[in-house]
């Protein structure tokens, strides 16, 4: 090969060079492989020419050209690939144009921080992913847990692939090299795509209170239209989301005492009032008077008295009649005289405390007004209730006697 042949492999190497150099957008490949192949034109020519005709003006330009391309290094390796261009075309190991890097960016710096960052995060997203599966497969899977469990095992699976796995970083660095991102920000991205994923799991965790409500709220629609087995799956779904919702365990309760269940009864109204719901107190000092530890329930139905609120008529009510009942059942006649009068000041119309304040004036004695009681516990008392249905019977009995 003659000098003017080196002379025309450096000029079109030239060319192309600046070809890529002046491209208002991004060089096409076609134009990178050209540049490629005229730098192995001049090479062959190179290693063809006669040392002693070598001339060194050329060389110098030539050494000028090659840091012109090295400066293109990372607009080059951002655009195509090299190590596939390597495997089809087999360059040697000493054609280091065929071996181009981009120099590393300053923020390329802190790719190890963001990378442990983005591991912790995943670990940290993993940890939520297996508690929200567990309670939604703990409390029973329905379409919505069903979906629920799915959705995120999916995004989990998606962005851990993305990141950590050889397969899961090529397919994602192509899509952020299609959208045109630059690769000193390839790790911040992944970054920021594990950050969203884990506070989207914390946000969908911190909202399980809410979503526990609601499938209580449907668990007590299921249980008033008598459709208990759906009602019981309800609550117990709503715990498993959240154990410290005091209204479902109440709601559980209440279902399983209808069952006569009354130890998992007890149970369920003990954590309710755990979490101070006054009507939880209410109910489990009424399975106390029921197995006759009126002292037991005397105290609960105190700390029901201390938390209800003055507008919830009907807890307070509950309440003051099951105390009234507890202190009835202790011979405390005049306490419980009390406590039955605060009751009837809530509610006049219902039985109950009008049939207990009947019985506790016949302990202070008191006939007259005892026989007063009993004709309102008759008027109202609904057979349907057993301890009403009880009380009907009484307060017959009295009024017979009273007319004989």
């Amino acid at each position: 090969m003659t000098i003017s042949q080196l002379d025309s492999a450096i000029k079109h190497y030239k060319v192309t060079l600046t070809a890529i150099e002046q491209s208002r957008e991004s060089p096409s490949s076609e134009i990178i492989l050209c540049v490629l192949m005229a730098r192995d034109a001049v090479q062959e020519a190179l290693t063809t020419v006669d040392v002693s005709h070598r001339q060194e003006e050329k060389l110098i330009a030539l050494l000028q050209l090659d840091n012109r391309l090295k400066k293109q290094a990372g607009m080059i390796t951002g655009i195509v690939s090299l190590a596939d261009w390597r495997a089809s075309f087999h360059p040697p190991q000493n054609a280091w144009w065929w071996f181009l890097e981009a120099p590393i960016h300053h923020l390329d710096r802190f790719d190890w921080l963001w990378n442990a960052l983005t591991v912790t995060s995943l670990t940290a997203s993993l940890s939520l992913v297996v508690d929200i599966s567990s309670r939604f497969m703990s409390g029973g899977l329905n379409f919505f847990g069903s979906f629920a469990v799915i959705s995120q095992s999916v995004l989990m699976l998606l962005t851990t692939g993305g990141v950590l796995t050889e397969a899961g970083r090529k397919g994602i660095e192509e899509i952020l090299s299609q959208l045109g991102i630059k690769k000193y920000l390839w790790q911040e991205v992944k970054l920021g795509l594990s950050v969203v994923l884990l506070f989207s799991l914390m946000g969908f965790r911190a909202s399980l209170p809410q979503i526990a409500a609601y499938f209580n709220e449907q668990g007590l629609d299921h249980y008033l239209d008598g459709n208990w087995s759906s009602a019981q799956s309800d609550y117990e779904l709503a715990l498993a989301l959240n154990p410290d919702n005091a209204k479902a365990h109440y709601n559980l309760g209440r279902l399983y005492e209808n069952l006569e269940e009354l130890d998992k009864a007890r149970t369920q109204y003990w954590l309710a009032a755990q979490g101070d719901l006054d009507a939880g107190y209410n109910k489990l000092a009424r399975l106390s008077i029921k197995s006759k530890k009126y002292s037991e329930a005397a105290s609960l139905l105190f700390q029901g008295l201390e938390l209800v609120s003055e507008e919830d008529k009907e807890t307070r009510y509950a309440l003051w009649k099951n105390l009234g009942w507890a202190q009835l059942k202790q011979k405390r006649y005049a306490d419980a005289e009390s406590s039955l009068t605060e009751a009837i000041s809530l509610d006049q119309t219902r039985a109950s405390a009008h049939c207990l304040l009947a019985q506790a004036l016949e302990g202070k004695d008191i006939p007259k007004k005892a026989l007063l009681e009993w004709e309102i516990c008759l008027r109202y008392a609904d057979r349907n209730y057993p301890e009403e249905y009880d009380w009907i019977k009484q307060a017959r009995q009295r009024l017979d006697n009273q007319k004989k």
